[in-house]
């Protein structure tokens, strides 16, 4: 049985996979973000890795928010974003990752007075550098952060937009979803659809379906960050179903934040069957202590995947993304080919 797990284990490792949800924030390396915190000295509290493993333990979803805040203020200068970006897609390319849209935050430094301009230059000089050394790429998707509202959402898209299909290739809101429904950023998301960016948004995470059906109608996006409480309304699925909007799953990142219960009764398994699109990415890996791998492992264990079915999933990865047309059925026939020989 061991042999057997550490076979599919083996081969889901060197599966080429893409991953189009992942907060580059959530995936910094342990021993990276341990750097920065013994460098702001007795302020972060943290004397070793495992004690800043166990502090960023959280409770419920709004305590992993304060988590998420309380790890960002030892992010202090540009360099520090070069240094995360490159360290994350590392860690990335071990797991035969090979392209990712990675959201970052630049609003959530306001604090430490960084600004939008130089956060993305230096996280695309991080970018360039991991695509030399490792021959992984990455796309970013800038996150207005739905908590500071449209107006300063409208900034964020202004200074991004010098950035559109130069490293930035597209919109999202994260933040808290209960709190700040999606609606709000409607003439947000109009104006950079006009403006050329793809657009996403975190929905049906920690609200229920109607902040999936507010996303959909009011923001027209093209792929829905979670979606895993779609069930809670069969004309939300029936919705998701008819217009084939891509599901940006996250397995085990909802049974850490309490969506679900357990992977067992984590929804993929029927939208899958029920003709829905569904992705499977790691959302925040280093504060969920998971990996890609151990999503796709996920699905082959309690979920019941077959190897077929998750060499489907791995797929959609790609076929969602935002690649133009030309560059994805390349790297398509790259992943098929590879998927054929392992």
């Amino acid at each position: 049985m061991n042999e057997i797990a550490d076979s599919l284990r083996s081969f889901i490792t060197g599966m080429p996979k893409a991953e189009v949800h992942l907060h580059l924030e959530g995936a910094i390396p342990i021993e990276t973000l341990y750097g920065f915190a013994r460098r702001a000295g007795s302020r972060s509290g943290v004397e070793s890795v495992e004690d800043l493993r166990a502090r960023l333990a959280y409770k419920d979803f709004g305590h992993f928010i304060e988590m998420w805040t309380w790890k960002n203020t030892f992010i202090e200068g540009y360099e520090d974003f070069e240094i995360m970006a490159y360290e994350v897609l590392r860690s990335l390319s071990e797991e035969n990752i090979r392209y990712v849209e990675a959201h970052y935050s630049p609003g959530d430094y306001h604090m430490q007075r960084l600004k939008t301009g130089g956060i993305t230059d230096n996280i695309l000089a991080g970018v360039e550098r991991a695509r030399a050394d490792f021959g992984i790429r990455c796309e970013l998707i800038i996150d207005l952060v739905r908590d500071h509202g449209p107006d300063i959402g409208m900034i964020r898209l202004n200074e991004a937009t010098p950035y559109l299909n130069k490293g930035i290739v597209a919109v999202g809101i994260g933040g808290s979803e209960q709190e700040f429904p999606p609606g709000a950023y409607e003439e947000v998301y109009r104006e950079a659809r006009d403006r050329g960016f793809h657009v996403t948004a975190h929905a049906g995470e920690a609200a229920g379906p109607e902040s999936i059906l507010e996303a959909v109608e009011k923001l027209d996006v093209e792929r829905i960050g979670h979606g895993v409480r779609a069930h809670e309304d069969p004309e939300v699925v029936a919705l998701l179903r008819a217009r084939a909007i891509p599901l940006e799953m996250c397995v085990i990142s909802n049974v850490r934040t309490g969506v679900v219960r357990s992977v067992a009764e984590h929804p993929i398994r029927s939208y899958y069957d029920g003709g829905l699109v569904v992705t499977v990415n790691s959302d925040d890996p280093v504060m969920f202590n998971t990996t890609l791998t151990d999503e796709y492992l996920a699905l082959a264990g309690p979920l019941g995947f077959t190897l077929d079915e998750i060499k489907q999933v791995a797929l959609n990865g790609l076929r969602t993304s935002f690649l133009d047309p030309e560059e994805k059925r390349r790297m398509l026939d790259e992943f098929e080919a590879e998927m054929e020989t392992l």
